[in-house]
C-alpha cells in the first residue's frame, strides 16, 4: 500500500487560493455592481472581514479537533450525533453542489468563445474525467491544483498591471445605480460575495492530509483570506475604474476591460485564463468532497463504513462515486445562479454551526461574531433558496429520525 504524502503549508495555501478564487469575481462582478454600485467594493471588504472572523472560528476548532471533516467533526464532538450527522451531510452536499456550480460556470464562460458548445454533454464528460483521475490518485489533483494556482495568480497580476492605467476616477462617482435600492442592494451584493469565498470551509476537511494541522491550518487560513480579499478588491476596483456603469452589461467584465488594452484578442485570452481559474476550484472540490462523505462513514454516523473504504491509491472509492453522480445530477438540473445561491445557503448552515461550537468551547467573541454575521446572510437569500435549503435540512432530519426509529424496532 502506498504511503499517503502529506500536504505542506505551501501546498495547503495554494489549495486554499484555488478553492476560493473561481467563477464568482469574474462572472458575478456585474451583478454586485448592479446591486450596490461602487459600494460593492465596501461589500467585498465587509464580507471579507466577516469571513476572516469565520476563518478564525474554524481555526479555533481545528486546534482542538485536527482530524478530517471540518464543521462536521466540530459539531459532532460538541453537540452530539444528530447535529453532527446533519452538518456532515450538509457539508458533503455543499461540496457536491459547488462542484456542479463551478462546472456550469466553466462552460458558461467557454460559450463566449464557442457559442454552439454542447454544455450538458461536455459538463458530464468533465465531471466523469475528474472522477477517473481522482480515483487513481488524489495527489495528481493536488499537483494540478498547484499548477492552476500559479497560472491563476499570474493571470491576476497581468490583468491588474495592464488595466490599472485605464482606470478613470469619474467611474467611482456613481455611488449607487439609479434603479437600485441602496440598503437592499448592498445586502444582495453582500450575500452574493459570500459565494466568492465559498471554498474557505473546505480547507479543514482534509486536516489529516496536512503537515501538523493544529499549527499550520489556522495560519494558512488567515493568509489565504488576506490574499483573496486583497485580490478581489483590486480586481473589482480596476474593473469599475475601466468600465464604469457599463460593467453590468458584459458577461465577463474582466475580459471586456482587458480587450481595451490589447484589442479583441483580449477577450479569448482572459476567458481562457478565467476557465483555468475555475478549473482550479473544480479540481479542489473533486479533491475535497469525497473525503467529507468518507469522514462521516469513518465516524460511524449513519453512513455505512464501506463508503470510506480506500482503494490501493488511498482514495475512498464509493464516496468518490456518490460525489460524481450527485454532481452530475445537480449539474443537469440546476442553473448557475440558483446553484450559486444554494451553495451560500449550505455555507451559512456550516458557519453558524461552527460559531455555536466556538461558543460552547468558550471562544465567545469569535463564536458570537460568526453567528451574527451568518444570520445577516438570511436577509440576502431569495425565497426560492430559503424554501429549497430548509427543505433539504428537514429531509435530512426526517431520514435520520426514520432510520433511528427503525433501528429501535429491529432491536425489540
Amino acid at each position: 500500500m502506498e504511503k499517503e504524502q502529506l500536504l505542506s503549508p505551501k501546498s495547503v495555501y495554494l489549495l486554499g487560493i484555488n478553492s476560493i478564487i473561481g467563477s464568482g469575481i469574474f462572472l458575478l462582478a456585474g451583478k454586485i455592481y448592479q446591486d450596490a454600485g461602487v459600494f460593492s467594493l465596501l461589500a467585498i471588504l465587509f464580507a471579507g472581514l466577516c469571513l476572516t472572523l469565520i476563518a478564525f472560528s474554524y481555526s479555533n476548532m481545528s486546534k482542538i479537533y485536527s482530524e478530517n471533516g471540518g464543521a462536521f467533526v466540530y459539531v459532532k464532538n460538541t453537540f452530539g450525533r444528530f447535529p453532527g450527522y446533519i452538518i456532515g451531510m450538509v457539508t458533503w452536499i455543499l461540496g457536491t453542489v459547488s462542484l456542479a456550480t463551478e462546472v456550469s460556470a466553466l462552460l458558461t464562460a467557454l460559450k463566449m468563445l464557442i457559442p454552439n458548445l454542447n454544455v450538458k454533454s461536455i459538463g458530464v464528460i468533465i465531471i466523469v474525467l475528474l472522477g477517473i483521475v481522482s480515483y487513481f490518485s488524489a495527489s495528481i489533483l493536488a499537483k494540478l491544483d498547484n499548477v492552476t494556482s500559479v497560472i491563476k495568480i499570474g493571470f491576476v497580476v497581468i490583468f491588474i498591471v495592464s488595466c490599472v492605467w485605464l482606470v478613470r476616477g469619474v467611474n467611482f462617482t456613481q455611488v449607487v445605480l439609479p434603479s437600485t435600492n441602496a440598503k437592499g442592494g448592498f445586502l444582495a451584493a453582500f450575500g452574493t460575495i459570500f459565494f466568492f469565498f465559498n471554498g474557505i470551509s473546505f480547507l479543514p476537511v482534509n486536516a489529516q492530509k496536512m503537515e501538523n494541522p493544529a499549527k499550520n491550518l489556522p495560519k494558512v487560513m488567515l493568509r489565504v483570506m488576506a490574499t483573496c480579499v486583497s485580490i478581489y478588491l483590486i480586481i473589482h476596483a480596476v474593473t469599475i475604474g475601466v468600465l464604469g456603469n457599463h460593467l453590468p452589461n458584459t458577461l465577463v467584465p474582466a475580459a471586456s476591460a482587458f480587450s481595451k488594452i490589447v484589442g479583441s484578442i483580449g477577450i479569448p485570452i482572459i476567458v481562457v485564463s478565467i476557465c483555468i481559474s475555475i478549473l482550479g476550484v473544480i479540481i479542489t472540490l473533486t479533491f475535497n468532497t469525497p473525503t467529507i462523505l468518507a469522514s462521516l462513514a469513518q465516524a460511524h454516523e449513519d453512513v455505512p463504513m464501506i463508503v470510506a473504504k480506500n482503494n490501493k491509491h488511498e482514495v475512498p472509492t464509493l464516496a468518490l462515486v456518490f460525489t460524481i453522480i450527485g454532481a452530475i445530477i445537480l449539474f443537469l438540473s440546476g442553473s448557475f445562479v440558483f446553484l450559486s445561491g444554494l451553495t451560500v445557503f449550505m455555507s451559512f448552515v456550516q458557519y453558524i454551526s461552527t460559531g455555536l461550537s466556538n461558543m460552547k468551547h468558550k471562544f465567545l467573541l469569535v463564536g458570537i461574531g460568526t453567528c451574527v454575521f451568518s444570520l445577516v446572510l438570511l436577509f440576502s437569500f431569495t425565497m426560492e433558496i430559503l424554501i429549497f435549503g430548509f427543505s433539504i435540512l428537514f429531509f435530512l432530519a426526517f431520514v435520520y429520525l426514520f432510520v433511528k426509529e427503525k433501528d429501535k424496532l429491529e432491536k425489540k
